[in-house]
């Protein structure tokens, strides 16, 4: 199904959106019907976007009637990344400290590129999200590594990266205390962690769609509708974007090339 979200522009009277699509949805472009915000009446607004399988892209403005900004709540994005595939050929390694095998080591870059550019306004592209002020990271060298691949793509200070034991095979409880002790200055931050806690995590937190699966080097980005981070609960975040290895190499093969085994694991 179709999924989207919006956020009031500057001036009265005007709403940027953005959003994508889970699953197949058909390619090309296509036309969306009215999307409103929580608790906000709409009056019909018309989004274009270009659709892949398991993601996309739309924009568009449209009008409101009778909206004032003071009306809209302010949202805070999360991004979930689990790690990118690992190494199993150290017999007697602690789980804890296995590295990325070469799968990982190519898929990791490749999804932090496709991010930079296509959401978080790299390489002078148009941002459709705020980037991060934070990555906070599980210790396990896999989740560690993936997440300073991330940060350097993203142009992050050192320090910007931030490590959490506690993160380390976390239960989706575990998970939502993290979040809700984030700082509150903070706009939009992103979590590198372990299946199955972060499956189970995202679609606890999803108010319509589900993830069917949350494979290597997936990531999940979601807006969550409060203005505190303490507030975040279940069943309220909106899907703005999901991404797998997989996806970027059945789309773009000629750019992303052997960062998937053809199957999501």
């Amino acid at each position: 199904g179709i999924w989207g979200l919006g956020e009031r522009g500057t001036r009265l009277g005007q709403a940027w959106y953005f959003g994508g699509v889970l699953g197949e949805a058909g390619r090309g472009w296509d036309r969306w019907g009215t999307w409103g915000m929580r608790d906000t009446p709409g009056t019909g607004v018309v989004l274009w976007g270009w659709f892949f399988d398991g993601f996309g892209i739309a924009w568009g403005w449209g009008a409101w009637q009778g909206l004032g900004v003071s009306e809209v709540r302010p949202m805070k994005y999360l991004t979930v990344i689990r790690h990118a595939k690992s190494s199993w050929n150290q017999p007697g390694l602690a789980d804890h400290d296995r590295s990325l095998n070469d799968r990982g080591n190519r898929a990791a870059p490749a999804m932090a590129k496709f991010l930079w550019t296509t959401y978080l306004g790299g390489e002078n592209s148009e941002p459709l999200l705020p980037r991060p002020e934070r990555l906070i990271s599980s210790t396990a060298l896999r989740a560690l590594t993936t997440a300073q691949i991330m940060r350097e793509t993203f142009q992050m200070p050192k320090e910007h990266l931030h490590l959490d034991q506690g993160l380390y095979l976390a239960t989706e409880e575990k998970l939502i205390s993290t979040v809700r002790g984030f700082d509150e200055s903070w706009g939009h931050a992103v979590v590198f962690g372990h299946n199955p806690g972060m499956h189970d995590f995202v679609n606890r937190l999803l108010a319509r769609a589900q993830v069917p699966k949350f494979p290597t080097c997936a990531v999940a980005i979601m807006a969550l509708p409060n203005e505190f981070w303490a507030l975040t609960d279940w069943n309220e975040a909106q899907l703005v974007g999901f991404l797998t290895p997989k996806t970027l190499e059945r789309r773009f093969p000629d750019v992303y090339r052997d960062i998937s085994d053809g199957d999501d694991d």
